[in-house]
């Protein structure tokens, strides 16, 4: 099954641009990957979705930039994510918190 999603923002340049259609597939049957562009909802009326990349699956230890965020816990626990996006200014898992992985629309092919 495959969704249709608009770029909104600049999070993700230089891969994606801000007005960008793109087709991402949903995720029925396993877990995200490391470095997968996945498309995920948030809590925010205006723009229910995120696009960012995996940065840190279930299992892996907090990514350095993270763990400031995150006291106490070493690894990225069962069921969630850490992102982050492509460009620097963007938002990750600092602001956003980390992904629980039923919040995960798709995947994004090619990105």
């Amino acid at each position: 099954m495959w969704i249709r999603v608009t770029v909104r923002g600049n999070s993700m340049s230089p891969t994606l641009s801000d007005g960008q259609k793109l087709v991402a597939r949903r995720l029925l049957w396993r877990s995200p990957r490391r470095r997968e562009v996945i498309v995920f909802r948030v809590p925010d009326p205006e723009l229910p979705h995120r696009i960012k990349r995996v940065a840190a699956v279930a299992g892996d230890a907090v990514p350095d930039w993270l763990a400031a965020t995150l006291p106490g816990t070493s690894h990225v626990p069962a069921g969630f994510v850490a992102v982050s996006g492509d460009n620097p200014r963007s938002q990750d898992s600092r602001q956003l918190g980390l992904v629980d992985c039923r919040d995960i629309v798709g995947t994004v092919r090619g990105a």
